[in-house]
């Protein structure tokens, strides 16, 4: 193959892959509005009145209270705010009510994976 034909496919790939991590970073990206959805945010508003613990930021942390303002975390996890989907981050970012102990482990568990 000629070099300019190597050249031209080099350039084509190089275009391509710009292409795709600009669209997989815009996919990551809030798209405007809330990011939580609407049965959510009904869901989690209702049990914030029941809840025994919150799970909420804490230094980029996911980090576990006994009350929604609680000034001092009960645990802080290994789980950072950056690497959840945008909507979990939101949900801890607000405070993320949660009913009981066995609760706490299977939500700990799934933002954890």
């Amino acid at each position: 193959m000629g070099l300019r034909i190597r050249v031209a496919l080099l350039m084509c790939a190089v275009a391509a892959a710009a292409y795709s991590g600009a669209e997989a970073w815009r996919s990551l990206q809030p798209a405007g509005g809330s990011v939580i959805p609407e049965e959510l945010s009904i869901r989690y508003a209702a049990a914030a009145e029941t809840a025994q613990y919150y799970l909420r930021d804490n230094e980029g942390h996911v980090a576990v209270y006994q009350k929604k303002r609680g000034a001092k975390p009960l645990a802080v996890t290994d789980i950072e705010l950056d690497c959840l989907r945008s909507v979990d981050r939101a949900l801890v970012e607000q405070g993320l009510p949660v009913a009981d102990r066995w609760e706490l482990l299977q939500l700990l568990e799934d933002l954890g994976s």
